[in-house]
């Protein structure tokens, strides 16, 4: 789909029109659900990123800013004009850069674990760019994540929520569709682009995070410093969801965004 692997589901002919963008080691599989709970009403299409599944790693790109070039790029060859734009961790990061650099075709900002500020962010989130032994704990990751990795292959994008099969689904992706030199790249993106508070000032759009109050990867502290200093942002935190609230609760996580959407027409 416009050269890059995409999935989509509702109708293209729908007034609201959702693109979600994946985190680290994630790809367009994680909002499977998302994609499902939100078809009646919207149309969704969730991208690969370069260098993950189905969308080769790009040349070019060498900076988050790089990136959400790419993603308006998409949008133009999809033909959607105006999307919500939902991003998840690093995928978070990258939404909040489209939306300031290309703040026409982002209608709505959707922010999910998001990781904005890298600069304050604990330092063990980098582990994989460390010039000593990055490359060798991205191999060692891997193969430590194999028995849940072997358990998410056997379980079904319908699952019903809940921590393990959702932890299990998401490393069966992790290890399918990505590889380390790929994941070491999006990281270094990652690292080079903190976006503080007096950054983010500058979206135009309505902006919804929502953040699991379980979240280890990304303490859901990251998400309530930054929105203290933007009152008109809107915070809503999960009970009992970890790093990926939307394959936690596919349901309850659908319900808020389609809440946000019908509170912020435009």
């Amino acid at each position: 789909m416009g050269g890059a692997g995409a999935m989509a589901a509702g109708s293209p002919e729908s007034s609201e029109a959702l693109l979600y963008l994946h985190g680290w080691a994630g790809s367009k599989e994680l909002w499977w659900s998302s994609l499902r709970e939100m078809s009646g009403w919207s149309y969704g299409v969730a991208l690969d990123l370069p260098g993950t599944g189905e969308t080769p790693a790009a040349e070019e790109p060498s900076s988050m800013a790089d990136m959400a070039r790419w993603v308006a790029d998409m949008c133009a060859r999809l033909g959607l004009k105006s999307v919500t734009l939902v991003g998840h961790s690093l995928g978070g990061n990258l939404a909040a850069q489209v939306a300031l650099d290309h703040p026409r075709i982002v209608r709505r900002l959707v922010l999910v674990d998001a990781a904005l500020d890298t600069a304050s962010l604990p330092k063990r989130a980098f582990w994989s760019l460390s010039p000593h032994y990055g490359m060798h704990a991205l191999k060692l990751a891997r193969l430590a994540s194999e028995p849940i990795a072997a358990l998410g292959r056997r379980t079904p994008d319908d699952h019903q929520g809940g921590p393990l099969l959702a932890l299990a689904r998401r490393t069966r992706l992790y290890l399918d569709k990505n590889r380390d030199i790929d994941l070491q790249q999006q990281m270094r993106w990652l690292c080079e682009n903190p976006l503080p508070a007096e950054d983010l000032s500058a979206i135009a759009a309505p902006v919804l995070w929502i953040h699991g109050v379980r979240d280890l990867t990304i303490p859901i502290t990251h998400a309530r410093e930054i929105v203290r200093e933007l009152p008109h942002w809107t915070l809503h935190a999960m009970p009992g969801a970890d790093h990926s609230p939307m394959d936690h609760d596919p349901e309850g996580f659908a319900r808020i965004i389609r809440r946000f959407c019908q509170e912020k027409q435009s």
